[in-house]
């Protein structure tokens, strides 16, 4: 892209080594280049010298002064293929003027960019002469927007998850609630023995209790584990494809797992209710 030095606040980066492009290039029209990490891992060994060498774009020479890394970029390496060179540079070499292909519009802190669009457009109609009414001269896309419409389809697919999740949470219950009873089934004469011989129907419903709570939490610990180990796998996969910003570094917090473990203790509890009810009676 032939692009000013203010495209680094449009498109977060991180400059991995060298320099990004700067007014002096502008105004001396010099023919530099920002390459992403994905133009060096392509064109560049692994540790060799990439600051200061030549890379050719449609025949023109430009010299390497700086690497890059998007900090927000859903789309892997790919996005990190971009290679950036001073505007004036970029219409001297390829003969195109002063033509804008696109620009990127930021709103200052408290305004918002969605407001501000209709008199963006218009702005650039009345410069270029274009009729007002003219809906399909100048093209555009508000980011904003659809980060707010990629927002609301995640914050669907959370409430869906959490839906599943109470599912399979209750369906957990459930089965624990039956093992319980056919264990007191089981045990009906020990009960009947213990309760023969004195002991206070809270000791047995305890017990059947804290039986119902150390079999929900083994199992949910385990599926903690498994869920773990298919996160490692997803990061190990990424690793290995590239960044994909979209999915960096999933995990999962040591709030979820503690959270995880009171909802364990709370549903044994529930599912050992009706099981230690049943051995009192006995």
């Amino acid at each position: 892209y032939g692009d000013y030095p203010e495209i680094i606040k449009q498109e977060p980066m991180t400059i991995t080594s060298g320099r990004f492009v700067n007014h002096n290039d502008i105004q001396d029209k010099r023919k530099i280049a920002v390459i992403g990490d994905g133009v060096r891992n392509e064109l560049y060994d692994q540790g060799e010298t990439v600051i200061g060498t030549y890379i050719k774009i449609q025949g023109v020479n430009f010299m390497v002064v700086g690497t890059y890394q998007k900090k927000d970029d859903g789309g892997g390496e790919e996005g990190q293929k971009e290679i950036y060179v001073p505007f004036t540079a970029f219409s001297q070499a390829f003969n195109t003027s002063n033509d804008v292909g696109w620009m990127a519009i930021t709103a200052n802190d408290g305004s918002s960019i969605s407001d501000l669009k209709e008199k963006i457009v218009g702005v650039v109609k009345e410069k270029r002469k274009i009729h007002p009414d003219d809906k399909r001269a100048v093209g555009y896309f508000d980011l904003y927007e659809q980060f707010n419409r990629v927002e609301s389809l995640f914050g669907a697919l959370r409430w869906v998850a959490y839906f599943v999740g109470v599912l399979v949470l209750l369906s957990g219950i459930i089965g624990v609630s039956n093992i319980m009873l056919i264990v007191i089934k089981e045990r009906t004469k020990e009960i009947g023995i213990r309760r023969a011989l004195g002991e206070a129907p809270w000791s047995i419903k305890k017990q059947i209790l804290m039986e119902s709570i150390f079999l929900t939490i083994i199992s949910g610990m385990i599926g903690i584990v498994f869920g773990a180990a298919f996160i490692y796998g997803v990061n190990a996969v990424l690793d290995s494809v590239g960044p994909v910003d979209m999915f960096i570094n999933p995990s999962v917090s040591l709030a979820v797992v503690v959270s995880a473990l009171i909802i364990l203790v709370f549903s044994g509890l529930l599912a050992g209710f009706i099981p230690a009810q049943s051995a009192i009676k006995i």
